[in-house]
């Protein structure tokens, strides 16, 4: 039998002093560890305050679910197009469920969500991207209200790589046919340049400044920026590198051809994981393949590089076909929304639900026609910078 338990929120920083310890103990993704919460809450000028779960059983904690309430919008996408609605969001970061994830603690954090919700301390709660098969994930479907509920999740693949202790053993892993290819390219890219490649890691504090403005450079010529996504320069991303930095945990790779910064791969190390946090290139530079060179060689050091302890690559959510080549492990995880039961909240839900729904049916009939690939690469071409299309004008 499961020992009785109690639930609190806390929702001041003072109160956090009193879990820290088990908060601290427990392992988890990067984005709830305290201390990187804690600088997310300093620096994110949306935020309102913290929002923490508590289960205590025996009165210690046993489970946290680690989110905050921010004044921002809900994105809802038709194409490439979005649409912004302003919502008051209780988010929940990535990896939010620290501590024992058992049904009875699941089923509990799932009702003080609900609590808030009725409350209305939010409009919406966002459980950002939680494993399919999780129970935390299932009750987030199946507790709420009708009206409430969210019946058009989000999912995404997730990948990674276990690493071998060689780079021999790495290649051996991949398909002959990628195998060929990347020691085809990294030899062409290599002799285009005159051997004039380098890749330089940024780690330490001091070096942020200059990682900054290297990536900045690279990244307002990448596709990703013509679409609005991808690595921004803003005060919330200086200071989480700052502090990753500060930590110890910072792996900010650039790829530079000719001396020029080409590419990049941010990321940090969480125990024996290199976690990928930002990717892109030049666009200039596509038929060269930089970001996949840049990938391949990080790979590499790793493998060579064993007193890293680096042996695994998390690639993150999203397809890409570098990850999809590179992996030999995925999970499917799916975002949750829940609504508050209040006009707001409900009419949030009708026009998202409406918009996503609309999309996702394109999606359908475009992919059986074969025409999506050709319209998503035909969008990319026309969000392409002005600066990488007429850099040589």
């Amino acid at each position: 039998m499961p020992t009785a338990a109690s639930v609190k929120v806390l929702r001041t920083l003072p109160e956090f002093e009193g879990i820290r310890h088990e908060w601290e103990s427990w392992p988890g993704n990067r984005d709830s560890e305290i201390n990187t919460y804690l600088a997310c809450l300093r620096s994110n000028p949306a935020t309102v305050r913290p929002h923490v779960v508590v289960v205590e059983r025996e009165g210690r904690p046993d489970a946290i679910l680690v989110g905050r309430i921010d004044l921002s919008h809900i994105s809802c996408h038709l194409g490439y197009l979005r649409l912004n609605l302003p919502a008051k969001i209780l988010c929940f970061v990535y990896g939010a469920l620290r501590g024992n994830p058992s049904k009875e603690n699941c089923d509990l954090i799932v009702s003080s969500v609900l609590q808030s919700l009725s409350d209305r301390e939010a409009d919406v709660a966002y459980m950002n991207f939680l494993r399919e098969e999780s129970e935390l994930c299932r009750l987030a479907k199946e507790r709420p209200s009708a009206l409430s509920r969210d019946y058009l999740h989000v999912t995404q693949q997730h990948y990674a790589a276990a690493l071998p202790p060689s780079v021999d053993e790495f290649y051996r892993g991949l398909s002959p046919k990628v195998r060929k290819n990347q020691k085809r390219q990294a030899k062409k890219l290599v002799e285009h340049f005159a051997g004039n490649v380098t890749v330089r890691c940024f780690r330490t504090v001091a070096e942020i400044q200059v990682l900054v403005a290297e990536v900045g450079r690279v990244a307002s010529r990448s596709h990703q920026r013509g679409l609005g996504v991808g690595f921004i320069d803003s005060a919330h991303t200086r200071e989480q590198l700052r502090l990753k930095a500060a930590k110890g945990w910072l792996q900010g790779y650039v790829l530079y051809l000719a001396e020029r910064p080409c590419a990049f791969w941010i990321g940090d190390i969480n125990g024996n994981a290199f976690g990928s946090d930002y990717v892109g290139y030049d666009a200039e530079f596509a038929s060269h393949s930089p970001g996949m060179y840049l990938v391949m060689r990080v790979i590499e050091g790793f493998c060579d590089e064993r007193h890293e302890r680096v042996t695994e690559v998390d690639f993150g959510t999203g397809h890409a076909q570098y990850k999809q080549v590179l992996s030999n492990h995925e999970w499917r995880e799916m975002s949750v929304y829940i609504f508050a039961p209040t006009f707001k909240g409900i009419s949030i839900n009708i026009v998202r639900s409406f918009i996503v729904g609309t999309d996702q049916i394109i999606k359908k009939i475009l992919a059986r026609t074969n025409l999506l690939q050709k319209i998503k690469k035909a969008w990319r071409g026309r969000a392409k910078p002005k600066e990488a299309l007429h850099a040589d004008a």
